[in-house]
């Protein structure tokens, strides 16, 4: 707890240092995302199943474009190189790349975003992000983001259950989200 003796009186606003929630359930979609494409059988790795894409574009997809808001459009760092070379963004043709190629191209957009993300507070989702190509707020690509991901995973749990997998299930936890705000020592 923080105390603010100011003319309004005494505040008793606790301080959380931690990210804004929306923030911290993005991470959960990026562990979703891994946990889901981590366990999707080889069938449904690098074929489209019916009008369902094939996973390998489902990952490859969501790495371009978390990579679009937080890598190269928030930070200004150059494109990763694999992403850059196929064709995966909305409206693209099929494609089938290399999913192993996906998953590392995922991990590493995440490993570059989260450092930027850790630094966001509350203030700063207010911001317009001039690189988004529109007046979009931090907070709006972060919902955007949020709901992109999960749809995706569904994708790909869709996916794995229609070569046989056994059900994934619904999102876990949410440890990122949902977890207590730490206590004020003292």
């Amino acid at each position: 707890m923080t105390t603010d003796s100011t003319s309004s009186g005494p505040s008793t606003d606790t301080v959380d240092p931690r990210p804004p929630r929306l923030v911290r359930l993005l991470w959960d979609a990026y562990d979703e995302v891994e946990r889901v494409a981590g366990a999707l059988p080889t069938p449904g790795q690098g074929r489209a199943i019916g009008r369902l894409n094939a996973g390998s574009w489902i990952v490859a997809h969501v790495a371009q474009q978390q990579e679009a808001y937080w890598c190269t459009g928030a930070q200004g760092l150059e494109p990763d190189e694999w992403l850059a070379g196929v064709d995966v963004g909305f409206g693209s043709e099929p494609s089938v790349p290399d999913y192993a190629e996906s998953l590392a191209a995922f991990g590493r957009v995440s490993a570059r975003a989260i450092p930027y993300m850790r630094s966001l507070r509350r203030e700063d989702l207010n911001a317009v992000m001039e690189s988004s190509g529109s007046a979009q707020t931090v907070a709006d690509l972060l919902v955007r983001s949020i709901g992109h991901l999960f749809v995706h995973t569904g994708e790909l749990a869709t996916i794995a259950s229609l070569v046989g997998a056994p059900d994934l299930g619904a999102p876990g936890r949410l440890t990122h989200s949902t977890a207590s705000p730490p206590r004020a020592e003292g």
